[in-house]
């Protein structure tokens, strides 16, 4: 599917008169997110943006995400949630 399809996609389902348990904000944000660093879905995503929205540390216990994401946030390790 193409930026285009999916946005235009999830767009029709915004406006349905359904409700989404996720946040418009954080939705596009996720996106985004998921656009820069080339991923096919937002699952990882939406941790980065919502670490974004609230300016605060991602901490995780997957160096690859830590890695992929240390441009975009700031990566604390385990132990500062002592």
């Amino acid at each position: 599917m193409t930026k285009e399809d999916a946005e235009r996609r999830l767009f029709y389902m915004q406006g349905m008169r359904i409700r989404l348990h996720e946040d418009y904000l954080l939705q596009d944000a996720a996106w985004q997110v998921a656009d820069r660093l080339g991923w096919s879905d937002t699952f990882d995503a939406e941790y980065v943006a919502l670490t974004q929205l609230e300016a605060d540390a991602l901490i995780t216990l997957d160096r690859q995400l830590a890695d992929a994401v240390k441009d975009l946030v700031i990566v604390a390790p385990i132990e500062a949630l002592s």
